[in-house]
């Protein structure tokens, strides 16, 4: 699949997997940090707008290279913390 695609779709089941454990969360009485959803919402929105303008004018070569970077970088810090922290 073509690296929009394969991105779009994980995210469309990421997105799909958040709302029922939030749901079920929020069913047996956990209660959100106001400030914090609030935050990551509105955050959400203002970046999802540029990551779409940058993907939408990059060519599939830089968004390959960019996801992996970012990968691979996400790895390391997860290594990171479990093992040096």
């Amino acid at each position: 699949y073509e690296l929009k695609t394969a991105v779009g779709t994980s995210v469309f089941i990421m997105s799909a997997t958040a709302l029922t454990g939030s749901v079920s969360h929020f069913v047996i009485g956990g209660l959100p940090d106001i400030e914090a959803l609030v935050l990551c919402v509105l955050s959400t929105l203002v970046f999802a707008q540029i990551a779409a303008l940058f993907a939408n004018k990059a060519s599939p070569k830089t968004l390959n290279r960019i996801t992996g970077t970012i990968l691979v970088l996400l790895g390391a810090a997860i290594l990171a913390v479990n093992y040096l922290g």
